[in-house]
């Protein structure tokens, strides 16, 4: 049974919304972008990018949208409904741990991409230990039955049914279909000037370490940001 883990909330997401155009119009004018967005969600990202982008267009397996003014499809992230080489930008933020074949995933994104097209990909790292749908301790160390009762003794459900990855794996898997970019290691040393809070700032003085002690760093850190682009892009 799928089960939902969209945050909705206005407050959050509107900020989310921001970092995302805020990155991504470093890469890209959006005026002139064609834009699909994976696991639309809450819809406050596809009013701000509809206002900006030449073409936005949301997907989501269910429908969850609080704000309902642009495109969507309800579609399976799998078997989207599009022609080869149709978007010069996909987003797909906090999508990947949810989806059990990942490389079907990745597969897909890659058609979908023209030739010099960009993907903003988010996915929570399994090391951080608070595990950031169900908020508990240490949920994503433990093997899957362990963690499974672990989800059925605090009332969060029936299973633990999300795939985050070390940034080892996450990165290795992305390697196969696209290059990468690893922007967390931008947001590290400019937390402010992206709006991220929280455990970034604490990071803030990050700035001032050499990169392979970023680099290391970046292993621990809640979450990353990636871009990615096609390996046939040069």
């Amino acid at each position: 049974m799928f089960r939902s883990y969209a945050a909705l909330d206005e407050a959050s997401r509107l900020r989310k919304a921001e970092k995302v155009v805020k990155i991504l119009s470093r890469y890209n004018d959006l005026s002139r972008s064609r834009i699909l967005d994976i696991g639309s969600g809450s819809g406050y990202l596809g009013r701000l990018m509809r206002q900006k982008a030449k073409k936005y267009i949301g997907i989501d397996f269910v429908d969850e949208r609080k704000i309902k003014d642009f495109d969507f499809i309800q579609a399976d992230a799998l078997r989207i409904p599009f022609k080869n080489n149709s978007f010069d930008i996909i987003v797909c933020n906090h999508v990947i741990e949810h989806v059990t074949d990942q490389k079907k995933l990745l597969e897909e994104i890659s058609r979908l991409l023209k030739k010099d097209g960009i993907c903003y990909m988010t996915c929570p790292n399994i090391l951080w230990p608070m595990e950031p749908h169900l908020k508990l301790l240490f949920l994503s160390y433990f093997p899957k039955k362990i963690a499974d009762a672990y989800v059925r003794a605090f009332g969060k459900g029936r299973e633990y049914d999300i795939y985050p990855m070390t940034y080892r794996k996450f990165s290795k898997k992305l390697e196969m279909y696209f290059k990468l970019e690893n922007y967390t290691l931008e947001i590290l040393r400019n937390p402010d000037y992206y709006g991220f809070s929280g455990i970034y700032s604490v990071f803030s003085v990050s700035g001032y370490f050499p990169d392979f002690l970023l680099k290391f760093l970046n292993n621990f850190l809640p979450n990353w940001i990636v871009i990615l682009r096609k390996k046939s892009y040069s």
